[in-house]
């Protein structure tokens, strides 16, 4: 059973929805909400997480009224598994992205082949990807498939 979940994502809509759902259908004992590259990242190296729902696109820092984030980590998702493999740190991880392709016009990968990567360079703890859509709802059968593994 999954028990402390920590979910790295910075659009609001889409955490609310996630919190939302995970709240309504799963009883974690802990669920964290981080929305950036660095607030994700400490928390994930100084938490105690079973599971990480993912975003790949995130803001540097944390956004507030006064503060943009920072330049967006296109692959911010893609750096924080590499320090979470490297820091020996095995969360089992999943992916949840509103993006069908990843990147720039001329090297931008589709989030099929950015599944197959991530499944190729972090096998020990990466589970797979999720598009989600607020005009679908199939992101969340998607979830539960996942979630259920563990059960």
């Amino acid at each position: 059973m999954w028990r402390k979940v920590l979910l790295i994502e910075d659009d609001k809509k889409k955490i609310d929805d996630i919190t939302e759902y995970l709240g309504s259908n799963y009883d974690f004992s802990t669920l964290v909400v981080k929305e950036s590259y660095q607030s994700g990242m400490r928390a994930a190296m100084e938490g105690d997480f079973d599971l990480l729902l993912l975003d790949m696109s995130i803001p540097t820092w944390d956004k507030s009224p006064t503060e943009t984030g920072g330049s967006y980590q296109k692959f911010g998702g893609y750096k924080i598994l590499k320090e979470v493999i490297r820091k020996e740190k095995k969360i089992k991880t999943i992916l949840i992205t509103m993006f069908d392709d990843f990147g720039e016009s001329d090297t931008s990968i589709t989030l099929k082949e950015l599944n197959d990567l991530l499944k190729k360079d972090f096998p020990e703890v990466y589970q797979g990807a999720i598009f989600y859509s607020t005009r679908e709802t199939k992101w969340k059968d998607e979830l539960d498939s996942y979630l259920k593994k563990k059960e």
